[in-house]
């Protein structure tokens, strides 16, 4: 590795997994880490904030666990306090909280899975911003790396979660947002706008829907829409080499990108 993030302190919001093996959150804490970043693994679940920690630790590198839940204000607040107080400030804040739970046609869209998605997916994110930002201004500057979906501008299927395209939607505008408020306080706001990938997250809505065993990987080994790049799924590997481009000084005149990481699906051909 080259320790493009030496001595830097990194918060990464949702850094757990919903199942086993690496999810965006959990890849992009480790990848954080590998490249010599402080992280602070914060997830609303201690158990999977603690396995994320641990596994960074027992590759020898630094990192704290912090249980918080990313809708509450509180505890954004109290998350980043702690990283300013335990670990010395703050200098990347990574937004990975995301939910695409529920779905249906707009007019059939329940009033609570769109309540809960708004928090989970845009909301999280406003509150990390939010939280963070005085930390990174007291730093002198810092990079915020927020998370979307490419169902924020291109519909996959027909009576899927309307709230989830909204919110990743509003994800990307507030980044951008972000992006033109702090740039002369030397604040970099980017977003990675995830394609196809193969998580826990995603695998358990399959097994939801009743998709499972070799039905579940025949899903997992396809794209859906003809990626045009051979491999059809993104992989949380993916969106953490992109992560720590856009945390890295690499990237120090690059802000206000939504950043797709998709194999192409935003370029296929209808």
């Amino acid at each position: 590795m080259s320790r493009r993030l030496e001595g830097k302190v990194a918060v990464v919001i949702g850094a757990g997994s919903s199942g086993s093996g690496w999810s965006n959150g959990k890849a992009v804490a480790a990848a954080y880490a590998r490249e010599g970043a402080i992280v602070l693994a914060v997830d609303f679940d201690s158990a999977r904030a603690e396995e994320t920690a641990r596994i960074i630790t027992e590759e020898g590198h630094a990192a704290h666990a912090l249980r918080a839940d990313a809708t509450s204000n509180t505890d954004m607040e109290a998350a980043m306090a702690y990283a300013r107080e335990k670990l010395g400030g703050i200098d990347i804040v990574h937004n990975n909280v995301g939910s695409g739970a529920g779905g249906g046609a707009l007019h059939e869209y329940s009033l609570a899975d769109w309540d809960l998605e708004i928090a989970v997916s845009l909301k999280s994110a406003f509150l990390g911003m939010r939280a963070g930002i005085p930390h990174l201004l007291a730093r002198g500057g810092g990079a915020i790396v927020n998370t979307s979906s490419i169902a924020a501008v291109r519909p996959l299927l027909r009576g899927k979660s309307p709230g989830y395209t909204a919110a990743k939607a509003g994800v990307e505008a507030i980044t951008r947002a972000a992006a033109a408020e702090y740039g002369p306080n030397n604040i970099r706001v980017n977003c990675i706008r995830i394609g196809y990938c193969d998580t826990p997250l995603v695998r358990g809505l399959y097994e939801k829907a009743g998709i499972r065993g070799e039905a579940l990987e025949a899903k997992m080994k396809e794209g859906g829409l003809g990626v045009p790049l051979r491999r059809e799924r993104t992989t949380v590997w993916d969106v953490a080499a992109a992560a720590v481009f856009l945390a890295s000084g690499e990237a120090g005149h690059i802000t206000g990108v939504i950043l797709n990481v998709d194999g192409g699906v935003d370029v296929a051909p209808i």
